[in-house]
Protein backbone atom coordinates (compact mmCIF):
# COMPACT_ATOMS: atom_id res chain seq x y z
CA UNK A 1 0.00 0.00 0.00
CA UNK A 2 1.39 3.42 -0.95
CA UNK A 3 1.75 5.98 1.85
CA UNK A 4 2.31 9.25 0.04
CA UNK A 5 -0.51 11.20 1.72
CA UNK A 6 1.38 12.32 4.78
CA UNK A 7 -0.60 14.90 6.70
CA UNK A 8 -3.37 14.41 9.25
CA UNK A 9 -6.15 14.97 6.75
CA UNK A 10 -4.87 12.08 4.65
CA UNK A 11 -4.56 9.75 7.66
CA UNK A 12 -8.20 10.24 8.68
CA UNK A 13 -9.41 8.23 5.70
CA UNK A 14 -8.80 4.67 4.61
CA UNK A 15 -6.75 4.54 1.40
CA UNK A 16 -6.93 1.94 -1.35
CA UNK A 17 -5.33 1.32 -4.72
CA UNK A 18 -7.94 1.35 -7.48
CA UNK A 19 -8.33 2.41 -11.13
CA UNK A 20 -9.83 5.87 -11.55
CA UNK A 21 -10.47 8.20 -14.46
CA UNK A 22 -9.08 11.59 -13.46
CA UNK A 23 -8.12 14.99 -14.82
CA UNK A 24 -5.82 17.23 -12.75
CA UNK A 25 -4.89 20.82 -13.58
CA UNK A 26 -3.44 23.81 -11.71
CA UNK A 27 -6.26 25.92 -10.30
CA UNK A 28 -4.95 28.94 -12.22
CA UNK A 29 -3.03 29.11 -15.51
CA UNK A 30 0.23 31.07 -15.81
CA UNK A 31 -0.62 34.76 -15.63
CA UNK A 32 0.44 37.55 -18.02
CA UNK A 33 1.84 35.32 -20.74
CA UNK A 34 1.92 35.63 -24.52
CA UNK A 35 0.02 32.41 -25.08
CA UNK A 36 -2.24 30.41 -22.78
CA UNK A 37 -0.34 27.94 -20.57
CA UNK A 38 -1.84 25.65 -17.95
CA UNK A 39 1.04 25.92 -15.46
CA UNK A 40 1.77 22.18 -15.52
CA UNK A 41 5.44 21.16 -15.41
CA UNK A 42 5.79 19.21 -18.64
CA UNK A 43 9.55 18.77 -18.36
CA UNK A 44 10.14 17.11 -14.97
CA UNK A 45 13.53 15.57 -14.29
CA UNK A 46 12.41 12.05 -15.15
CA UNK A 47 11.43 13.19 -18.65
CA UNK A 48 14.65 15.16 -19.09
CA UNK A 49 16.68 12.11 -18.04
CA UNK A 50 14.82 9.92 -20.54
CA UNK A 51 15.44 12.41 -23.34
CA UNK A 52 19.15 12.60 -22.55
CA UNK A 53 19.43 8.80 -22.36
CA UNK A 54 17.82 8.29 -25.78
CA UNK A 55 19.97 11.03 -27.32
CA UNK A 56 23.16 9.46 -25.93
CA UNK A 57 22.15 6.01 -27.19
CA UNK A 58 21.44 7.46 -30.62
CA UNK A 59 24.89 9.01 -30.93
CA UNK A 60 26.55 5.90 -29.50
CA UNK A 61 24.94 3.84 -32.27
CA UNK A 62 25.83 6.42 -34.92
CA UNK A 63 29.50 6.20 -33.88
CA UNK A 64 29.45 2.49 -34.71
CA UNK A 65 28.04 2.84 -38.22
CA UNK A 66 30.40 1.07 -40.62
CA UNK A 67 33.11 3.29 -42.15
CA UNK A 68 31.60 6.25 -40.29
CA UNK A 69 29.42 7.07 -43.28
CA UNK A 70 29.54 10.87 -43.23
CA UNK A 71 26.29 11.26 -45.15
CA UNK A 72 24.38 9.22 -42.57
CA UNK A 73 26.14 10.89 -39.65
CA UNK A 74 25.26 14.31 -41.04
CA UNK A 75 21.66 13.24 -41.65
CA UNK A 76 21.26 11.92 -38.09
CA UNK A 77 22.73 15.14 -36.70
CA UNK A 78 20.15 17.12 -38.68
CA UNK A 79 17.29 14.96 -37.40
CA UNK A 80 18.46 15.37 -33.80
CA UNK A 81 18.56 19.14 -34.32
CA UNK A 82 15.00 19.12 -35.72
CA UNK A 83 13.73 17.06 -32.79
CA UNK A 84 15.42 19.28 -30.21
CA UNK A 85 14.00 22.35 -31.92
CA UNK A 86 10.54 20.81 -31.63
CA UNK A 87 11.25 20.29 -27.92
CA UNK A 88 12.28 23.94 -27.54
CA UNK A 89 9.00 25.03 -29.11
CA UNK A 90 7.03 22.76 -26.79
CA UNK A 91 8.87 24.16 -23.77
CA UNK A 92 8.20 27.73 -24.87
CA UNK A 93 4.50 26.96 -25.21
CA UNK A 94 4.41 25.28 -21.80
CA UNK A 95 5.87 28.45 -20.28
CA UNK A 96 3.39 30.76 -22.01
CA UNK A 97 5.85 32.07 -24.60
CA UNK A 98 4.56 32.44 -28.15
CA UNK A 99 7.26 31.37 -30.68
CA UNK A 100 5.46 33.36 -33.37
CA UNK A 101 6.43 36.63 -31.72
CA UNK A 102 10.13 35.96 -32.33
CA UNK A 103 10.61 36.57 -36.08
CA UNK A 104 13.87 34.64 -36.47
CA UNK A 105 12.46 31.75 -34.45
CA UNK A 106 9.29 31.73 -36.49
CA UNK A 107 11.25 31.70 -39.78
CA UNK A 108 13.12 28.64 -38.53
CA UNK A 109 9.84 26.98 -37.61
CA UNK A 110 8.46 27.52 -41.11
CA UNK A 111 11.70 26.21 -42.62
CA UNK A 112 11.50 23.00 -40.57
CA UNK A 113 8.05 22.30 -42.03
CA UNK A 114 9.82 21.12 -45.19
CA UNK A 115 11.20 18.10 -43.35
CA UNK A 116 14.67 16.59 -43.17
CA UNK A 117 16.60 18.28 -45.99
CA UNK A 118 19.48 15.83 -46.13
CA UNK A 119 17.30 12.74 -46.47
CA UNK A 120 17.18 13.09 -50.26
CA UNK A 121 20.96 12.57 -50.45
CA UNK A 122 20.66 8.88 -49.49
CA UNK A 123 17.53 8.11 -51.52
CA UNK A 124 19.47 6.41 -54.32
CA UNK A 125 22.37 4.89 -52.40
CA UNK A 126 20.38 3.65 -49.37
CA UNK A 127 16.72 3.33 -50.43
CA UNK A 128 15.71 1.16 -47.46
CA UNK A 129 17.22 3.54 -44.91
CA UNK A 130 15.62 6.41 -46.82
CA UNK A 131 12.19 4.81 -46.37
CA UNK A 132 12.76 4.49 -42.62
CA UNK A 133 13.85 8.13 -42.42
CA UNK A 134 10.74 9.25 -44.31
CA UNK A 135 8.57 7.29 -41.85
CA UNK A 136 10.20 9.15 -38.97
CA UNK A 137 9.74 12.42 -40.85
CA UNK A 138 6.05 11.67 -41.40
CA UNK A 139 5.46 11.31 -37.66
CA UNK A 140 7.58 14.34 -36.80
CA UNK A 141 5.79 16.60 -39.29
CA UNK A 142 2.36 15.43 -38.16
CA UNK A 143 3.03 16.71 -34.65
CA UNK A 144 5.08 19.71 -35.78
CA UNK A 145 2.38 20.97 -38.15
CA UNK A 146 -0.28 20.45 -35.50
CA UNK A 147 1.79 22.53 -33.10
CA UNK A 148 2.14 25.34 -35.65
CA UNK A 149 -1.58 25.29 -36.34
CA UNK A 150 -2.29 25.62 -32.62
CA UNK A 151 0.22 28.46 -32.22
CA UNK A 152 -1.35 30.36 -35.13
CA UNK A 153 -4.85 30.18 -33.63
CA UNK A 154 -4.04 30.60 -29.90
CA UNK A 155 -4.33 33.65 -27.65
CA UNK A 156 -3.26 34.54 -24.08
CA UNK A 157 -6.61 33.19 -22.86
CA UNK A 158 -6.94 30.08 -25.02
CA UNK A 159 -4.67 27.42 -26.51
CA UNK A 160 -6.39 26.08 -29.61
CA UNK A 161 -6.46 22.35 -30.23
CA UNK A 162 -8.69 20.41 -32.62
CA UNK A 163 -8.71 17.08 -30.82
CA UNK A 164 -6.49 14.18 -29.89
CA UNK A 165 -3.22 13.88 -31.80
CA UNK A 166 -2.86 10.89 -34.15
CA UNK A 167 -1.22 7.59 -33.28
CA UNK A 168 -0.38 4.34 -35.07
CA UNK A 169 2.20 5.61 -37.55
CA UNK A 170 4.08 3.30 -39.93
CA UNK A 171 7.34 3.85 -38.04
CA UNK A 172 5.68 2.55 -34.86
CA UNK A 173 5.08 -0.82 -36.51
CA UNK A 174 8.67 -0.88 -37.74
CA UNK A 175 9.97 -0.20 -34.24
CA UNK A 176 8.39 -3.40 -32.97
CA UNK A 177 10.55 -5.29 -35.47
CA UNK A 178 13.67 -3.28 -34.63
CA UNK A 179 13.31 -4.20 -30.95
CA UNK A 180 13.92 -7.89 -31.72
CA UNK A 181 17.22 -9.24 -30.28
CA UNK A 182 18.49 -10.10 -33.77
CA UNK A 183 18.91 -6.37 -34.49
CA UNK A 184 20.81 -5.53 -31.29
CA UNK A 185 24.21 -5.57 -33.00
CA UNK A 186 23.29 -3.63 -36.13
CA UNK A 187 24.39 -0.01 -35.47
CA UNK A 188 22.19 1.60 -38.14
CA UNK A 189 19.07 -0.15 -36.84
CA UNK A 190 19.93 0.82 -33.27
CA UNK A 191 20.52 4.41 -34.35
CA UNK A 192 17.09 4.51 -36.02
CA UNK A 193 15.46 2.83 -33.02
CA UNK A 194 16.94 5.18 -30.43
CA UNK A 195 16.39 8.27 -32.58
CA UNK A 196 12.71 7.39 -32.90
CA UNK A 197 12.42 6.82 -29.14
CA UNK A 198 14.23 10.16 -28.64
CA UNK A 199 11.59 11.78 -30.87
CA UNK A 200 8.80 9.93 -29.05
CA UNK A 201 9.91 11.38 -25.70
CA UNK A 202 9.38 14.91 -27.04
CA UNK A 203 6.19 14.03 -28.90
CA UNK A 204 4.69 12.62 -25.70
CA UNK A 205 5.30 15.96 -24.01
CA UNK A 206 3.42 17.82 -26.71
CA UNK A 207 0.70 15.17 -26.75
CA UNK A 208 0.21 15.86 -23.03
CA UNK A 209 0.04 19.63 -23.64
CA UNK A 210 -2.53 19.03 -26.37
CA UNK A 211 -4.59 16.66 -24.21
CA UNK A 212 -4.56 19.01 -21.23
CA UNK A 213 -6.16 21.67 -23.43
CA UNK A 214 -8.74 19.28 -24.88
CA UNK A 215 -9.73 16.41 -22.61
CA UNK A 216 -11.35 18.32 -19.74
CA UNK A 217 -14.66 18.38 -21.61
CA UNK A 218 -14.53 14.68 -22.51
CA UNK A 219 -14.32 12.61 -19.30
CA UNK A 220 -15.19 9.37 -21.09
CA UNK A 221 -11.83 9.70 -22.88
CA UNK A 222 -9.89 9.93 -19.60
CA UNK A 223 -7.91 6.71 -19.38
CA UNK A 224 -8.43 4.71 -16.15
CA UNK A 225 -5.22 4.81 -14.10
CA UNK A 226 -4.22 3.09 -10.89
CA UNK A 227 -4.24 5.57 -8.02
CA UNK A 228 -3.85 5.42 -4.25
CA UNK A 229 -7.02 7.19 -3.11
CA UNK A 230 -9.16 8.04 -0.10
CA UNK A 231 -12.00 10.44 0.58
CA UNK A 232 -9.29 12.91 1.66
CA UNK A 233 -6.93 12.83 -1.33
CA UNK A 234 -5.06 10.77 -3.86
CA UNK A 235 -1.58 9.88 -5.05
CA UNK A 236 -0.69 8.82 -8.56
CA UNK A 237 2.08 8.45 -11.13
CA UNK A 238 2.16 11.08 -13.86
CA UNK A 239 4.40 12.05 -16.77
CA UNK A 240 4.06 15.67 -15.69
CA UNK A 241 4.51 17.40 -12.35
CA UNK A 242 3.37 20.31 -10.19
CA UNK A 243 5.08 22.59 -7.71
CA UNK A 244 4.96 21.51 -4.08
CA UNK A 245 1.94 23.09 -2.33
CA UNK A 246 0.46 24.12 -5.68
CA UNK A 247 -3.31 24.48 -5.77
CA UNK A 248 -4.90 22.09 -8.24
CA UNK A 249 -8.35 21.18 -9.51
CA UNK A 250 -9.04 17.45 -9.39
CA UNK A 251 -11.83 15.90 -11.46
CA UNK A 252 -12.79 12.24 -11.03
CA UNK A 253 -15.15 10.48 -13.41
CA UNK A 254 -17.18 7.38 -12.64
CA UNK A 255 -18.64 6.11 -15.88
CA UNK A 256 -21.38 3.73 -14.60
CA UNK A 257 -23.16 6.66 -12.95
CA UNK A 258 -21.88 9.24 -15.47
CA UNK A 259 -20.76 11.23 -12.42
CA UNK A 260 -17.99 13.83 -12.30
CA UNK A 261 -16.60 14.71 -8.87
CA UNK A 262 -14.69 17.95 -8.33
CA UNK A 263 -12.20 18.61 -5.55
CA UNK A 264 -9.94 21.55 -4.85
CA UNK A 265 -6.56 20.14 -3.85
CA UNK A 266 -3.08 20.95 -2.66
CA UNK A 267 0.03 19.09 -3.82
CA UNK A 268 1.63 17.80 -0.61
CA UNK A 269 4.36 15.53 -2.00
CA UNK A 270 6.27 15.05 -5.24
CA UNK A 271 9.08 12.65 -6.07
CA UNK A 272 10.67 11.05 -9.10
CA UNK A 273 10.48 7.37 -9.91
CA UNK A 274 13.39 6.78 -12.26
CA UNK A 275 12.46 3.14 -12.77
CA UNK A 276 9.11 4.07 -14.32
CA UNK A 277 10.38 7.46 -15.60
CA UNK A 278 7.37 9.09 -13.96
CA UNK A 279 6.58 11.55 -11.18
CA UNK A 280 4.71 10.53 -8.03
CA UNK A 281 2.23 13.22 -7.07
CA UNK A 282 0.25 13.27 -3.81
CA UNK A 283 -2.71 15.63 -3.41
CA UNK A 284 -4.90 16.44 -0.42
CA UNK A 285 -8.50 17.51 -1.01
CA UNK A 286 -9.15 20.85 0.70
CA UNK A 287 -12.63 21.39 2.23
CA UNK A 288 -14.24 18.81 -0.08
CA UNK A 289 -17.91 19.00 -0.98
CA UNK A 290 -19.86 16.65 1.28
CA UNK A 291 -21.80 14.96 -1.51
CA UNK A 292 -18.71 14.39 -3.66
CA UNK A 293 -16.77 13.05 -0.68
CA UNK A 294 -19.56 10.64 0.27
CA UNK A 295 -19.90 9.47 -3.32
CA UNK A 296 -16.17 8.82 -3.53
CA UNK A 297 -16.21 6.94 -0.21
CA UNK A 298 -18.98 4.69 -1.51
CA UNK A 299 -17.02 3.95 -4.70
CA UNK A 300 -13.97 3.05 -2.64
CA UNK A 301 -16.08 0.69 -0.52
CA UNK A 302 -17.59 -0.90 -3.64
CA UNK A 303 -14.10 -1.49 -5.01
CA UNK A 304 -12.98 -3.13 -1.78
CA UNK A 305 -16.01 -5.44 -1.81
CA UNK A 306 -15.22 -6.48 -5.41
CA UNK A 307 -11.61 -7.10 -4.46
CA UNK A 308 -12.67 -9.30 -1.55
CA UNK A 309 -15.04 -11.26 -3.76
CA UNK A 310 -12.25 -11.87 -6.28
CA UNK A 311 -9.95 -13.12 -3.53
CA UNK A 312 -12.69 -15.40 -2.20
CA UNK A 313 -13.33 -16.86 -5.64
Amino acid sequence: MNTWLKNANGRRFHRVDMPVRYFIMPSSPIKDREIYATGVEYFPQTVLDLIEEKKSLTFAAIDKIQAHDQLLISLFAEMVEFIEFFGECAKSISQGKNPKLNLNYWIKIKDHQHGFKQAAIIKTTSPKTYRYIKMIEEKFLSFFNSMIESINASTPSHFMVKGRLPSGFKIDETLVTFQSPEYNKIPLIQALLNLTEFLEAYLNIYRQINDDNYLKQFPKEWAPKEVNISAGGLATFMNTSFSLYAKVDVYLYFEPQDQILFFEGTVVNTSSDKTNTQERIAINFEFPDGYFQSFLQQEIQKHEVKECMNITL
